[in-house]
């Protein structure tokens, strides 16, 4: 009993303040998880349903340009399941033929019976792995959307509640996908503070569209809503209509202005964005190849 009031108070540590953070880190800036283990049926299910979404890729097609996805939901509060679903739909839909079969979904749950590998950092790093082993790293290009609660430190937590608990920093994010040789990418990232994430990603590689500035909070992540703001303006009423992404980005940050005015949310949270020249073009021709 004692061990597991010590784990919990540890899980706790991570919904610290950022400086409490800091002192309370029992990684040393490493990317690691304080978690309990689930029940051995389910954690064999749990397993099972990794093991079939890393197997379950399409390969990588010699001379074209494939798109590989990974859409994950780290808190285990029902809007994030819903917004991790349906963004992975709606990318999958955009980016058509090069997309299909190529695409991962974690998430933390919250709406009942687990259909989803689990959001933990074994598995977001396993799926990072697992696709950078597949593509052509020269011709394919590889889109994350990650959403949950962010940290004023810049971290974007990850918890189950009860069980597990985490944090993934930008730089734990570039280290990763540096290891697996993944170059071409689009991050995407809606969380409180997500600006944070630009800075340790950019490149001309790399484009990154983030729901706030780096020292911002984002709105809409009440558990019984089926989107955040910012899910909901790029994903919902501009990306699922047929827009390009960058100016269903544009419109969507013209969007949550608008609500955030509408119902006095201050500071406004004031989505950011990167773009990458090479990115942009791999961007494009994937965009048109779709139409």
């Amino acid at each position: 009993m004692a061990r597991f009031w010590m784990l919990i108070a540890m899980v706790l540590a991570f919904a610290a303040p950022a400086h409490a953070q800091q002192q309370r880190d029992p990684f040393n800036g490493q990317f690691g998880v304080v978690e309990l283990a689930a029940p051995p049926a389910e954690a064999a299910r749990l397993a099972k349903l990794m093991g079939d979404s890393l197997n379950g890729l399409a390969a990588q097609r010699p001379g074209e340009l494939d798109v590989y996805m990974i859409s994950a939901g780290f808190w285990s509060d029902a809007v994030f399941e819903r917004e991790t679903t349906q963004a992975a739909e709606i990318l999958g839909a955009h980016f058509g033929q090069a997309a299909q079969g190529r695409s991962i979904v974690l998430s933390a749950g919250g709406q009942g019976v687990r259909t989803y590998p689990a959001a933990t950092p074994d598995n977001i790093s396993a799926a990072i792995g697992q696709i950078g082993a597949t593509i052509d790293p020269n011709e394919d290009l590889v889109v994350l959307f990650l959403t949950s609660h962010g940290s004023p430190d810049g971290s974007i937590a990850i918890r189950e509640h009860n069980r597990l608990g985490a944090s993934m920093r930008p730089t734990h994010l570039r280290d990763m996908l540096n290891a697996a040789g993944i170059r071409n990418r689009i991050v995407i990232v809606s969380a409180c503070f997500s600006g944070a994430f630009i800075a340790p990603l950019m490149d001309d590689n790399t484009i990154i569209l983030t729901a706030a500035q780096h020292d911002r909070s984002s709105f809409g992540c009440q558990p019984q809503r089926d989107w955040t703001f910012f899910g909901d303006a790029l994903f919902s009423h501009n990306l699922r209509n047929g827009e390009p992404l960058l100016e269903a980005f544009d419109r969507a940050k013209v969007l949550i202005e608008r609500w955030e005015r509408e119902q006095r949310l201050t500071p406004a949270s004031n989505p950011q964005r990167h773009v990458g020249t090479r990115a942009a073009d791999m961007l494009r021709r994937a965009e048109r190849a779709a139409r």
